[in-house]
C-alpha cells in the first residue's frame, strides 16, 4: 500500500492517541447468550455490535451477522447462541495512535477495533470515533477504501454497516424484524396486522 505525501504529513503531526477517541463503556454478552437477547440489547442501547466475552474476549456480533446468518435464513433468533454466530475481531493496543488505528482498519478491511491492554478489553473504537476527534484522517479512509462521507453521520461507536436501528425482536412473536411502535409495544408488521384484524 502506498501512502502519499498528505498521509506522510498526517503521520508527522503530533498524533492523538486512541484514548482520546475510544468508547470505554462496551456492551458485552456471554457466549451462551441467545441472538434474541443480543438483538434486544442492541435495540435497548441503540447500537449495532455486541462484544462476546467469557473469561476472555471471544468474538463480536453485529446486526449484519444477525440479518445475514439468522434472519435471511428464517432461523428463530432464540434458537441461536452467540458462540454459533460471532465473528473474529481485530484488536489494537490502547497506547496506539489514531493513525495506527486507521491503518489497521484499512489493512483488515474493518470499521471497528477492540481496544486492548494486553488481554484486557478496555474499549472499542470505530471509524466514526476517529474522524470525530481527528477529521483530517477521513482522507485516509475515503482515499483508500472509498467510504462515502455520509457514513460518518452516525455517532454510535459501531458502524459495521449502514442500517436503521428500528430493528429488533418483536415483543409479541419474538422474531427479529423491522419494528413499529403499536399500543406501547414494538411489533413486526405481521403482528401489527394480526392485532388490527382482532
Amino acid at each position: 500500500m502506498t501512502w502519499g505525501r498528505d498521509n506522510m504529513e498526517l503521520e508527522s503531526r503530533n498524533d492523538l492517541g486512541i484514548k482520546d477517541a475510544m468508547t470505554y463503556n462496551v456492551i458485552t454478552a456471554k457466549s451462551d447468550t441467545t441472538i434474541s437477547q443480543i438483538a434486544s440489547m442492541m435495540a435497548k442501547h441503540d447500537i449495532s455490535s455486541v462484544v462476546i466475552q467469557d473469561e476472555k474476549v471471544e468474538g463480536i456480533i453485529t446486526s449484519n451477522n444477525i440479518i445475514s446468518k439468522v434472519v435471511s435464513k428464517n432461523i428463530p433468533p432464540k434458537d441461536v447462541t452467540a458462540d454459533m454466530l460471532m465473528s473474529d475481531y481485530v484488536s489494537i493496543d490502547i497506547n496506539s495512535s489514531l493513525t495506527d488505528a486507521s491503518k489497521l482498519m484499512i489493512q483488515n478491511n474493518c470499521k471497528l477495533l477492540l481496544v486492548m491492554d494486553n488481554d484486557d478489553l478496555k474499549g472499542i473504537i470505530s471509524q466514526t470515533d476517529i474522524v470525530a476527534v481527528s477529521p483530517e484522517l477521513i482522507e485516509i479512509f475515503v482515499d483508500e477504501i472509498n467510504i462515502d462521507d455520509s457514513a460518518y453521520n452516525d455517532g454510535n461507536y459501531n458502524v459495521d454497516y449502514d442500517e436503521s436501528l428500528d430493528e429488533g425482536v418483536c415483543e409479541k412473536c419474538g422474531v427479529y424484524d423491522q419494528l413499529t411502535a403499536s399500543n406501547g409495544q414494538y411489533l413486526c408488521s405481521e403482528c401489527i396486522e394480526d392485532s388490527t384484524e382482532e
